[in-house]
């Protein structure tokens, strides 16, 4: 009977343990805790949302929209820890795409292409080389 109640205790400490929300273990076997994400939300004064996404101590971190005051999207780009990180797209206010391109650390990098209000595309830069590829590879 001894051994069965220790053995029930043993699996019950283990199940009691830490879980994977407490953190995330580094290294050097020290434990990191982070803050709650927060979302953010400001609007308009007609009501619509101008902007959201969420912010971790401060620092924007995830997806992040913001809107015209029609409710049309104007750009939507990711964060991590408070610098801009991958895909980024920004709208005219009718809809249509302005252009896209990408960030990484911050920074803008790769193809980026821009578009007339109509959607045709007029112009794509390098922004790696800051070059501009040529008319005829547009169309």
């Amino acid at each position: 009977m001894n051994k069965l109640i220790f053995a029930l205790l043993g699996i019950l400490l283990t199940a009691c343990g830490s879980s994977e929300n407490e953190g995330q273990k580094a290294a050097d076997n020290t434990v990191k805790i982070e803050s709650p994400a927060k979302d953010i939300v400001e609007y308009y004064d007609n009501g619509a949302v101008k902007i959201r996404g969420k912010e971790r101590d401060g620092k924007r971190i995830g997806k992040w929209e913001s809107f015209y005051s029609n409710g049309y999207k104007w750009s939507e780009s990711d964060y991590k820890n408070g610098f801009r990180e991958g895909p980024i797209v920004v709208f005219y206010k009718n809809g249509m795409m302005r252009y896209d391109g990408r960030y990484y650390n911050d920074e803008r990098t790769g193809l980026w292409q821009f578009y007339d209000s109509t959607g045709i595309l007029i112009k794509k830069l390098n922004m790696d080389s800051a070059s501009f590829v040529p008319d005829s590879l547009i169309r």
